[in-house]
């Protein structure tokens, strides 16, 4: 039988530290859980400081809805440079794909610039889930506070599994995952990173750091692979 530490939300902030459950296992230097940085993920950047944490669309994502604006400049432009010279079935036409592109292009701009998926802070005491794309990662959707939180999760989702049947192989590529379980048992999903199966060890210590990040702002430990 494990008995866990208690402890209250946000003490492990204070001394920036994360707590292992045993069977895990640690990454990152007691008191540098919390030191600024980026760290990456699958389609994800977490930025950690000592009172927050944000994951992120990567900027480099920006490309597509900034040409998405930059052709609703152009048809817009079109039509009042050229609207005497044009076909008039084409106005309408660049009126509709303007007015269709300016909000959508417009939305994925902001979301990629200030919007996030997951954000922990400390004055808030919580984990909040944002809206995606149409939210632009603005609008709440789940608010965990950090007194909820059991303990953050840290899984190998292509690991081998026995059954009774039978053994299912570990696929080729480690995929961890980190995962907030809540004290009624209530899983949510913070983020992952596959890696080639030789690496997977590089790949855990990369997300064991964001999730001892998570668990040094929270105050709840983090439970690790059983190897």
């Amino acid at each position: 039988m494990e008995i866990e530490p208690d402890r209250t939300a946000g003490e492990d902030a204070l001394g920036g530290s994360a707590s292992v459950v045993p069977g895990g296992r640690s990454s990152s230097v007691p008191g540098e859980a919390l030191t600024p940085r980026e760290v990456l993920l699958h389609r994800r950047v977490v930025r950690i400081s000592p009172s927050r944490i944000e994951v992120r669309r990567p900027s480099s994502l920006i490309v597509f809805p900034a040409l998405g604006v930059g052709l609703t400049a152009f048809l817009l432009f079109a039509l009042l440079q050229w609207a005497g010279s044009l076909p008039a079935w084409t106005l309408p036409l660049l009126l509709i794909l303007a007015v269709l592109a300016l909000p959508i292009s417009g939305l994925g701009l902001v979301y990629t610039l200030f919007g996030a998926s997951v954000v922990a802070d400390r004055e808030g005491e919580a984990v909040a889930w944002k809206q995606g794309f149409l939210g632009m990662g603005v609008g709440t959707t789940d608010l965990v506070p950090f007194w909820k939180i059991r303990e953050f999760s840290v899984e190998d989702a292509g690991r081998e599994i026995r059954r009774p049947d039978g053994v299912e192989p570990a696929h080729a590529f480690a995929q961890w995952e980190i995962t907030l379980v809540k004290k009624s048992g209530t899983r949510r999903r913070i983020g992952g990173l596959s890696v080639p199966r030789e690496f997977e060890e590089r790949g855990l210590d990369q997300v064991m750091e964001v999730a001892e990040a998570f668990a040094a702002l929270s105050g709840a430990p983090v439970r690790g692979p059983i190897w």
